[in-house]
């Protein structure tokens, strides 16, 4: 290696050690100007997961020098705390939380270029502060992560009374208001709801885009016919983050069309030579499945279905009448919805053949 690019790397390195630790004095990891160890993670978050903190990130996929990364051992997870009402300008020094060996997980979970890492170790009234870094087989260190906070305090009550009410292609959701937290004490402060819809081979998201001031939700981003499953979780403010309460109980609703097409306009009847030719306007509604005709004559009580198939079409000929005898027709529309819907009866026609 020629002396002026050992030179620009320890440069550079120094520098960016100097540029990430100001401000509260925090030290780098020292890393030596000839390693290739990892680069920094990418996609580094952390979000509640019920009763603990759930990290994220994936591989890094360069090394210090910004080369593609051809080797990493595993993780290390540091954290710090510091309490809620602290004034102090930094957080504490963060120490080894865990390690994620990839030759052998026993902590965290690995799928593909995924990790995660869940935190269960939580005091109430803190804000905890995490970094990821990687290292390569020699267990040298490389770039930390950018640090990622979160605040912890006691969650509210789990919402209870959650009730679903299927509509036409809508679910009324409601629930019982929350004003506790989950310890029993009375919950200061604003409570707000968020509502999670799951479909049929899909996970639980996000049904309200903001959260919710009142106990109750009416979901139309949904479908007809289709098993819906739902649970609320009460939201509680903590200073710049917020918290959930653990899940609801679960409750299912389906919508179905409840809405008749329109009815059947411009009915006509008049008489042919294979019998009563009747005619009518096409319906325009997008779901409808077809017609039904119904007849009768002076003498008989009451109108009968003439059609035992629906009527795709809007024109019949009824070959069943008798010459000089006159007939009253009327045609319902039927969407082709679950319960089939039927349309209110068009105006009576009379034809004698």
């Amino acid at each position: 290696m020629k002396l002026i690019d050992l030179f620009f790397r320890i440069s550079l390195i120094i520098f960016l050690g100097a540029l990430i630790a100001c401000g509260c004095g925090k030290k780098m990891n020292p890393i030596p100007p000839d390693s290739l160890v990892p680069g920094a993670v990418r996609n580094f978050t952390v979000v509640q997961d019920g009763q603990g903190l759930s990290l994220q990130w994936l591989f890094p996929r360069v090394n210090i020098e910004g080369q593609p990364l051809t080797d990493i051992q595993g993780f290390r997870i540091l954290r710090s705390q510091d309490r809620l009402d602290s004034t102090a300008a930094c957080p504490p020094e963060l120490t080894r939380l865990a390690d994620i060996d990839l030759a052998f997980p026993q902590a965290g979970e690995v799928q593909g270029e995924q990790v995660r890492y869940r935190d269960e170790m939580l005091e109430p009234g803190y804000r905890y502060f995490y970094q990821i870094v990687g290292y390569d087989p020699n267990g040298k260190l490389g770039l930390e992560s950018p640090t990622v906070s979160r605040e912890w305090d006691i969650l509210p009550q789990t919402p209870g009374g959650l009730k679903a009410q299927a509509g036409d292609r809508q679910v009324l959701l409601t629930w019982t208001p929350v004003n506790l937290l989950a310890n029993g004490r009375p919950l200061s402060g604003p409570v707000s709801y968020n509502v999670y819809r799951q479909a049929p081979g899909e996970s639980f998201v996000a049904a309200n885009p903001e959260p919710l001031g009142e106990p109750r939700f009416q979901d139309i981003a949904v479908l007809n016919d289709i098993d819906y499953r739902y649970l609320v979780r009460a939201v509680r403010p903590i200073r710049s983050d917020t918290l959930e309460s653990l899940d609801s109980a679960i409750q299912t609703a389906k919508p179905e069309d409840l809405t008749p097409p329109a009815p059947v306009l411009n009915l006509v009847a008049a008489p042919t030579m294979k019998g009563l030719e009747l005619r009518w306007e096409a319906s325009p509604e997008p779901d409808l499945a077809g017609y039904r005709l119904y007849r009768r004559s002076l003498a008989e009580p009451q109108f009968r279905l003439l059609n035992t198939q629906l009527l795709t079409k809007p024109y019949f000929i009824d070959q069943q009448t008798t010459k000089g005898v006159s007939y009253y027709y009327y045609v319902i529309a039927v969407d082709n919805s679950r319960r089939a819907n039927p349309s209110q009866p068009s105006e009576v026609v009379e034809a004698t053949r």
